[in-house]
């Protein structure tokens, strides 16, 4: 991934017109890591300047990279000892119950539609042994499409750099905003009769 990087920063600085393509590269291994970046607007930026086809093509690539080793890091962590109460846990079986009614289809939407994220879906597959090459066929149908769609929103509306980097400046300040609401201890409850004392 990091020799991948550094020759697609290479093919930046050697073909500068194709700079932002070859960008978009390290851009979707951040993307769509586990500790993601918002990128849906490098796609949409990109899809009044490049090929449509072209785009979803480099950003699918990228994309298989990188959950190949989201998978493999996944795996390894959710083998460990320290992960089995995690792996038990009530919440955790009764989404893979669910999970286990439709996977590919679950993978799918979950790549096309940012309504339900899909980090949680990875854990899923893990944990329920999916097929790799099942997870990454899902993943090609499901980020490619998004990645049309997105591209196809840059050809239809050229939007101003400036307004989408904005835009995704203020959704991932949402995303750190909820993280650490999500990992904030949750504060204790007073009795009605020490709330009167206070």
């Amino acid at each position: 991934m990091i020799g991948i990087s550094l020759l697609a920063l290479w093919g930046a600085q050697t073909w500068s017109d194709w700079s932002r393509l070859f960008y978009l590269i390290p851009y979707t291994f951040l993307g769509n890591s586990l500790a993601p970046l918002p990128y849906d607007g490098a796609v949409i930026y990109l899809g009044g300047r490049y090929s449509l086809w072209l785009i979803v093509l480099v950003a699918v690539a990228a994309t298989l990279v990188i959950e190949l080793w989201n998978m493999e890091v996944l795996a390894r962590i959710l083998a460990r000892d320290g992960t089995r109460a995690f792996r038990s846990h009530r919440v955790t079986q009764w989404s893979l119950h669910w999970y286990r009614k439709a996977p590919f289809w679950s993978l799918v939407a979950t790549c096309v539609f940012p309504i339900v994220p899909h980090y949680p879906m990875r854990f899923l597959a893990v944990l329920a042994g999916y097929p790799l090459w099942k997870y990454q066929t899902s993943v090609v149908l499901g980020r490619g499409t998004r990645y049309a769609l997105l591209a196809g929103l840059g050809v239809a509306l050229p939007i101003p750099g400036q307004w989408i980097l904005l835009a995704s400046l203020v959704a991932l300040a949402f995303g750190i905003r909820g993280a650490r609401k999500m990992n904030r201890p949750p504060e204790p409850v007073l009795s009605s009769r020490a709330a009167e004392e206070a």
